[in-house]
């Protein structure tokens, strides 16, 4: 069954803000109803009735700008403490976005020369593939001041780098592994950090704080960029090097036999 006073105020909109205002603003419209009130009674010469009208629409303006002020008050104090924390937990942000992009730019050399198996081999250890941890994330209280979608970024990019981490500790060299097959996953794991830490970079501000120290540098996010880019044509090279070497992809130099359309267009044998 409908509630009237739901299709009343669909009907009319204009009424359901006036109504929704009521609600926000309670004070303020029993002030204005004691004010009109006490205009009346002052018309009507009940200067006793009008005085007190008066005063208590008064006292009712007055919680009502309290309570006005205060809202603007916890607004504003919110956002100061979201400003707080995005800054305090900026440095150690953008020092791991600037790690899990010095792996992700070591793995691309790595990956092409395991893919094209010459005898160049990048001096590249371990602990060059491992990234940096945060210090302050997750216990700083000043995480707990973060809006959501900042909140989420973070545990999101954070998260990446553990599963990086996870796999470089757990299939390094491992036996029987190609290291081919290795780092083309570290370099899938960076590529989905990279793409996280982009999300980050736009939350946090991160280049409005830390900008390129050269201008040929290029902001982080172009760096970021570039690299994804990079990677991409190195895997693209490493497939068309594999369809090259497979054995069931006929060379295109050879022509196959056509096929006789009748089998009495064979050519017979001599008698």
């Amino acid at each position: 069954m409908t509630n009237p006073q739901q299709s009343f105020v669909s009907r009319y909109p204009v009424f359901g803000r006036t109504l929704g205002h009521i609600r926000k603003n309670p004070q303020l419209w029993l002030s204005g109803g004691l004010f009109l009130g006490g205009s009346f009674a002052t018309v009507e010469k009940i200067s006793t009735l009008a005085g007190a009208l008066f005063g208590a629409g008064a006292a009712m303006l007055g919680a009502w700008i309290n309570e006005l002020n205060n809202r603007h008050s916890a607004v504003d104090e919110k956002l100061r403490r979201e400003r707080d924390a995005r800054q305090y937990l900026a440095p150690e942000l953008y020092r791991a976005i600037e790690r899990a992009l010095y792996i992700h730019d070591r793995a691309i050399p790595n990956f092409i020369c395991a893919s094209a198996e010459n005898e160049i081999k990048p001096n590249d250890l371990k602990d060059d593939f491992l990234p940096y941890w945060p210090v302050l994330y997750p216990n700083a209280p000043q995480f707990r001041d973060l809006p959501g979608n900042q909140a989420s970024a973070l545990i999101t990019f954070y998260d990446s780098l553990h599963s990086l981490a996870k796999f470089v500790e757990d299939w390094w060299e491992r036996e029987g592994q190609l290291p081919v097959n290795i780092f083309n996953m570290i370099l899938h794991s960076a590529d989905k950090s990279l793409r996280l830490a982009l999300i980050c970079i736009k939350e946090f501000d991160l280049e409005a704080m830390y900008p390129p120290q050269y201008e040929a540098w290029g902001t982080i996010t172009f760096r970021i960029n570039r690299s994804l880019s990079i990677a991409e044509q190195a895997r693209n090279a490493h497939l068309a090097r594999f369809e090259a070497k497979s054995p069931n992809k006929a060379p295109s130099t050879i022509r196959p036999r056509s096929i006789p359309r009748n089998i009495n267009d064979r050519p017979r044998a001599p008698h």
